[in-house]
């Protein structure tokens, strides 16, 4: 004979179960079905090598920037950018050291930078962007940690 305290429980891990296996189903469409999922791409690199990259802005195209940027306890190399008239933006992001983290406050731009990998996202700033926005480091590197930032101008 089942007891009412039995029949409760039994409905919880039902019910527990049914939202677990909706939540799967739900990120594996979104993942699969929809193919959204994460825009960045890492690339290893031998640590030795980032001494080589030319951190920089480059204009490859019509609105279209390449910027190549190597994070260091604590620093961001170049730490100041300047665009014009910006539509697309690819980010070639790297570590000197150890991991940082990298953001543009105020958009959606949110990266990890590894050590011995070369992280490449895009970004194509909305029309409406104009104005300077504070680049930092979100992941704690060091004592110097809040000293770690970059600036991105924006002008249209």
């Amino acid at each position: 004979m089942v007891h009412k305290e039995e029949t409760y429980e039994y409905i919880w891990i039902v019910i527990v179960a049914a939202v677990i296996a909706g939540l799967s189903v739900v990120m594996a469409y979104y993942g699969f079905a929809l193919n959204l999922n994460p825009v960045c791409n890492a690339t290893p690199i031998d640590i030795k090598e980032v001494e080589k990259l030319t951190p920089g802005v480059k204009e490859i195209g019509p609105g279209i920037y390449e910027i190549t940027m190597i994070g260091q306890q604590f620093s961001w190399n170049p730490n100041r950018i300047v665009l014009k008239d910006p539509k697309r933006v690819i980010f070639k992001i790297t570590s000197k050291d150890v991991i940082h983290g990298f953001q543009i406050v105020g958009t959606s731009v949110n990266a990890m930078v590894f050590p011995g990998y070369i992280g490449q996202f895009i970004w194509e700033p909305p029309n409406n962007f104009e104005g300077r926005f504070l680049i930092i480091c979100n992941e704690y590197c060091g004592v110097g940690h809040h000293l770690m930032y970059a600036t991105l101008e924006i002008e249209r």
